[in-house]
């Protein structure tokens, strides 16, 4: 509708599309709009959450290296065992209000871990009995 929305420094404008189907490439690089694939990227997040986190407990925590990496492949062994056949289950057995990608279930699990799995929980340690 060629319309322009003047906004002030301190304004943000956020899109959410479901898809982008009538979208121009215009449109996608002026609104600088990201799209992400419902088709298991959560995969790449959480490979990349597990290290992130890694890195933090050896620098951060003071957790000995090679704890952090025995808690970083269990974590990655946890997600991989576990969060595919419950995203199958969830998408089975429930039906949101709200449609929900996988990737933010995954997002929010990894949010609520993040405050969960802290050294006060689960020690410096490189034992993962309380993972």
């Amino acid at each position: 509708s060629n319309e322009r929305i003047r906004l002030l420094p301190h304004m943000r404008l956020l899109f959410e599309v479901r898809d982008l189907t009538y979208a121009t490439p215009a449109t996608v690089t002026r609104a600088g709009i990201l799209h992400i694939s419902d088709q298991d990227q959560w995969v790449s997040f959480v490979a990349s959450w597990v290290e992130k986190r890694r890195r933090e407990e050896v620098e951060q925590h003071g957790v000995p290296a090679d704890a952090a990496e025995a808690r970083a492949h269990k974590l990655a062994q946890l997600f991989e065992t576990y969060c595919k056949p419950t995203l199958a289950e969830l998408h089975r057995a429930f039906k949101p209000l709200v449609p929900v990608l996988d990737f933010a279930l995954v997002q929010t699990l990894c949010q609520l871990l993040e405050g969960l799995i802290v050294p006060a929980n689960v020690g410096k340690s490189a034992s993962v009995e309380r993972f």
